[in-house]
């Protein structure tokens, strides 16, 4: 592996190659950090590292769930005597919402002020309770919540649309805002450490996280782990009060499972794992992510947790990642019981530290503390290596400056934020640029003064369909009283209509069952416009996993039903992934994808529907039309019988784009050199919008397969009615590069292509 990997770093790296309002020199240099802070901070935990005993230092490597600290069937309260026995460990992390399983006696979920209290009451213990066998000096415990799409287990903060909305705007600064509204909310209520950016790539739509993803394409995936991570991460000043550290993942290969489930194993040729899965996580690593969590899976019959390939000599060697690689739930005892790669837990957790795990979570049970402690003592691992993760975390701690501040500030006035109108303005914003206009024949928009609409499916009135998983609960909502506010489709229509429209909301069909459908239909008879939001049950993890895309029979009947009576059918998408439509993409008279739109969603997709807001959302991964025709269909060739419903990229607008003047600096170039490319963008229709100029690649011959094309750049542009623009990009020598026969980088000389729009311009490398 390691001679495989040579050189892949001139390949994999992508910092700060785009250039984005966030990436600029101030940022960059945050994110080195000068050599005076290096070196002070280097001197200042080699004086606590002194100061830890053996079994101190293996604490710091253990991390443990908070339903091990409180007192049982209690949502908040911390059990003096697990406490005790925490700190007796020395344990240096914690983790969870208490109640992300469900309510727990009628408590829905902690507001920032009772995570406050929650979290100081654990670090107080950690900081005056510390025994001398763990250490003379107090360490700061950390702490580390799942914020995946806003501060999800903080009640009351903003929730933005899920990760594959956020890529479909093609606009990395709202991602970098809502990145930053994460980390103040989740930092805020005391909790410095945030399990997100998912910087895997959305290949498989079976998969049942996909919605986690920027979408299928690693150059989107790269800007936006960029730009996430930054925004998260204030710039690389993890310190300040508005920050957290990010922790990317799943390091590597995770959604590329072969079956489409959970947590099973991938099949990456290693030139396929460089070419596509490695650059984003370059990208987080070069954003300057704090930290990373490992996939709990396998890839070509190896567990992530137990490679020493991936951890050490890619991850540490090639990428230069310097922060902290955390397990995911419990994955250094599946190499045991569930991967069957060692043959004892000690085995497992000897074999986890030997690739180049930092931090276990754990995260019930303190076999890792006690396993680990014997496998030092008895020389099977070296106190050397040790010392190594204890640094990183060390480091990790004082980066966020809990050394000199571990407790949160009740009284910190961003609390009077979390939540506020401002923060859900950007969730909004990102909504509106986030939902993709699929199919439309003509009927959209509708006119404010339409005489009738009926509103119908599952998701027509539900702010829990349209946050899904993550979202209060770890599985999502339960129901819409559980969200302090939010705005549904049914609700945004009110709201956007005149007051002499009627507006009727019939469920028809949930996602199992038929509910009031022939109700729908009585009031579809009398309807001008019948828009059908439809989709899928908020899931998460495992129990999203599904053995077919084809949408549930029930919404499938309905959809059928409604068109039957001749009402004009528009399809709104609420789903985590692609689910397969058949002959209702075929009947629909318009199609809206509008992914996983948060709370705001609803009044979102209002606007759009009654041409309030011109959509400018694009795919940001393929929408397959059979369950059994997946792929991405412009990295190979696809197939010559079939093609996806819609392709990355697709997404209409209520306005004309016009492309003209492809201009490429040169025709010609050595080998090694830049080309520049410029196109002009007219809006020639009559209304205002935003397109996303999508700039493409492709290498017509090589010595490896090559693409039928790769995106390489990408801008959005905001223009009038009549008004143009000209865009400009400059390709770079990586761009123009593949991983060879020996899993190499490599440029070979010959005719590229390059395409924006419906215009193409070839230049040759000599």
């Amino acid at each position: 592996m390691k001679t495989q990997l040579q050189g892949l770093l001139c390949l994999a790296i992508f910092s700060l190659l785009f250039a984005t309002p966030w990436s600029t020199q101030a940022a960059a240099g945050a994110r080195r950090r000068d050599a005076k802070y290096l070196q002070e901070r280097a001197n200042f935990v080699q004086g606590i590292l002194s100061n830890l005993t053996l079994q101190g230092k293996i604490g710091q490597m253990t991390q443990l769930n908070i339903d091990m600290l409180l007192v049982s069937n209690t949502a908040n309260v911390v059990d003096a005597t697990k406490m005790k026995k925490a700190v007796s460990y020395g344990v240096g992390s914690f983790l969870n919402n208490p109640v992300s399983g469900g309510p727990i006696n009628g408590v829905i979920g902690l507001n920032a002020s009772q995570w406050i209290t929650l979290v100081n009451a654990i670090q107080t213990q950690v900081m005056t309770a510390t025994p001398a066998n763990i250490s003379s000096t107090a360490i700061p415990m950390v702490y580390g919540l799942d914020s995946v799409h806003g501060a999800d287990y903080v009640y009351g903060a903003t929730l933005f649309p899920h990760n594959t909305g956020l890529a479909a705007t093609f606009n990395p600064s709202l991602a970098y805002q809502a990145a930053a509204i994460t980390a103040k909310d989740t930092r805020t209520a005391g909790v410095p450490w945030i399990w997100a950016p998912v910087l895997g790539l959305g290949v498989q739509p079976l998969w049942p996280r996909i919605y986690e993803t920027f979408g299928e394409d690693p150059y989107l995936v790269s800007v936006m782990a960029d730009a996430v991570v930054n925004g998260m991460q204030n710039n690389g000043s993890l310190s300040q009060n508005t920050a957290a550290a990010a922790c990317i993942k799943h390091y590597l290969g995770y959604p590329a499972a072969k079956s489409g489930k959970d947590r099973t194993p991938a099949w990456i040729p290693d030139r396929f794992l460089f070419r596509y899965f490695v650059p984003p996580f370059q990208a987080g690593v070069d954003a300057g992510a704090a930290s990373l969590m490992i996939n709990s899976g396998e890839i070509n019959g190896v567990p992530v947790h137990a490679s020493r390939e991936y951890l050490t000599d890619l991850l540490r060697n090639d990428l230069f990642f310097e922060g902290v690689a955390v397990t995911d739930w419990q994955d250094i005892e599946k190499l045991y019981f569930y991967h069957h790669v060692a043959a004892s837990q000690r085995d497992a957790v000897r074999m986890a530290i030997d690739a180049g795990v930092d931090m276990s979570m754990v995260p019930e049970d303190y076999s890792f503390p006690l396993l680990l402690l014997d496998l030092v003592q008895s020389g099977e691992i070296s106190e050397a290596r040790i010392d190594y993760s204890v640094t990183r975390i060390l480091n990790f701690k004082y980066d966020l400056g809990l050394f000199t501040n571990p407790y949160a500030d009740p009284n910190n006035p961003n609390i009077n934020t979390i939540g506020s109108q401002q923060d859900r303005q950007v969730s909004l914003n990102a909504a509106r640029e986030s939902i993709t206009l699929l199919k439309n024949n003509g009927i959209l928009p509708l006119s404010t003064s339409i005489r009738n609409v009926l509103i119908t499916g599952p998701s027509g009135n539900s702010i829990t369909n349209q946050n899904g998983g993550w979202s209060i609960f770890w599985q999502g909502a339960t129901s819409d009283n559980q969200f302090p506010y939010g705005t549904t489709i049914y609700e945004g229509v009110q709201q956007v209509v005149s007051g002499a429209t009627t507006v009727n909301y019939f469920q028809g069909a949930d996602f199992d069952q038929v509910t009031n459908i022939q109700a729908a239909v009585t009031a579809a008879q009398n309807a001008d416009a019948c828009i059908v939001a439809v989709g899928e049950a908020p899931e998460s993890e495992t129990p999203g996993d599904t053995n077919d895309l084809t949408l549930s029979a029930p919404q499938l009947q309905l959809i059928s039903a409604i068109s039957a009576t001749g009402c004009p059918v528009i399809l709104v998408l609420i789903e985590p992934r692609p689910r397969i439509l058949g002959a209702a993409a075929t009947n629909a008279s318009a199609i809206l994808m509008a992914y996983l739109p948060a709370s705001e969603g609803g009044q979102a997709i209002a606007e759009i529907l009654f041409g309030v807001v011109n959509p400018s959302g694009k795919l940001p991964l393929t929408y397959p039309q059979f369950t059994g025709d997946i792929g991405v269909q412009y990295y190979k060739k696809y197939s010559d019988t079939t093609s996806p419903l819609y392709t990355f990229g697709d997404g209409l607008s209520y306005t004309t784009w016009q492309y003209s003047n492809l201009v490429l600096s040169n025709t010609q170039i050595t080998l090694g050199s830049n080309i520049g490319a410029s196109v002009t963008v007219r809006n020639s229709g009559s209304v205002a919008g935003k397109e996303t100029v999508l700039l493409y690649l492709s290498d017509f011959y090589a010595s490896i397969t090559p693409e039928v094309k790769m995106l390489k750049r990408f801008q959005k542009v905001s223009l009038n009615p009549g008004q143009q623009t000209t865009v400009s990009f400059t390709l770079t020598p990586d761009d123009m590069s593949f991983i060879d026969l020996f899993n190499l980088p490599r440029i070979e000389p010959g005719v590229f292509g390059v395409s924006v729009g419906n215009l193409s311009a070839n230049f040759t490398v000599v």
